[in-house]
């Protein structure tokens, strides 16, 4: 029961506060809400791994923001503008939330998922599927199939990383590269365009 409300922690803040009532940064902070209480033993047990060829392994996922603000207007289906108001992220509201989601948002997701992985194979799929909730509303069906199969496949790779790289260290770095240059490239795209 307790893996399995673990699993369903982002789909139920996803589910309540972006799809019922759109409000990005409540989503996002009742998420991390939830990985804390789940997570309390697991903060106190963290350890920092010699330093490794895992910072290798971690560098292409810098290539996602880059990527992401080449191809950003073929993407998606909707105005990206009203999009970001439609999920009160319009102005500093964005603005705060590019470190949140840059920074804090990939350590807090790693230290959910990576015991969750080493558990079950289903994390992987649990862990690609709420963020096709998040995408829907913005990008075109084939974009969000490649998107959920890319988010599949990082997971995959996170778990091989943090068994080659001896810890989390580099996983989490490599999840920063990607959710930094994602949102960033989002940003860039959104008010200025490619």
């Amino acid at each position: 029961m307790k893996l399995t409300l673990r699993l369903l922690a982002p789909y139920i803040a996803v589910g309540v506060f972006w799809c019922w009532l759109p409000n990005a940064w409540l989503a996002i902070l009742a998420y991390h809400a939830q990985i804390l209480f789940w997570s309390r033993k697991r903060l106190r047990d963290i350890r920092r791994p010699p330093l490794t060829r895992g910072a290798l392994m971690a560098l292409p996922a810098a290539l996602a923001g880059p990527l992401l603000y080449l191809l950003f207007p073929c993407i998606t289906h909707t105005d990206p503008s009203q999009w970001l108001v439609d999920h009160h992220l319009a102005g500093l509201a964005f603005l705060l939330m590019i470190p949140y989601f840059g920074l804090l948002h990939p350590l807090m997701e790693q230290l959910h998922w990576a015991p969750l992985r080493e558990q079950t194979p289903v994390a992987h799929l649990a862990f690609a599927g709420y963020h096709v909730l998040v995408l829907y509303s913005l990008l075109t069906l084939p974009w969000l199939v490649f998107c959920s199969a890319i988010l599949l496949g990082a997971s995959v790779v996170w778990r091989f990383m943090a068994k080659r790289a001896g810890g989390p260290i580099f996983v989490a770095v490599s999840h920063i590269l990607a959710d930094l240059g994602i949102i960033v490239a989002a940003g860039l795209s959104i008010w200025w365009g490619p």
